[in-house]
């Protein structure tokens, strides 16, 4: 399965560049699965927290969901308890699935995602 796997730096009230773009899966065929897994180094609070949208051409599969605090020890990957999203693209045409986390805290956070991508 292809990998995407960043660590990204998002400052205090700002929105991540998408996940994908510039990448070679930018763009991909119908019925292509993508999972998504994504944490953060620090836990949020009730009232502000860093949280990943995504969603694939028009269709919404995430908004504003809670990204979870990276454990030390747990392991990440596409069949973990990181895992935020597992869905297969459909229609007639190229899918463009856009991944972007916004930081809602007062401090830089660190978020690590991993995009497998595959049939």
């Amino acid at each position: 399965m292809p990998l995407v796997k960043k660590r990204l730096s998002i400052a205090a009230g700002a929105t991540s560049d998408q996940v994908l773009s510039g990448t070679t899966y930018e763009y991909v065929d119908p019925g292509t699965r993508i999972v998504v897994a994504a944490a953060v180094d620090t836990v949020g609070s009730a009232t502000a927290d860093t949280t990943m949208d995504f969603n694939v051409n028009n269709s919404e599969f995430s908004k504003n969901a809670s990204v979870s605090a990276i454990v030390t020890g747990e392991p990440f990957g596409w069949n973990g308890n990181y895992v935020m999203n597992d869905m297969v693209t459909s229609g007639q045409v190229r899918n463009r699935p856009v991944i972007t986390f916004t930081n809602g805290t007062a401090d830089t956070k660190t978020v690590d995602v991993a995009v497998f991508i595959g049939g």
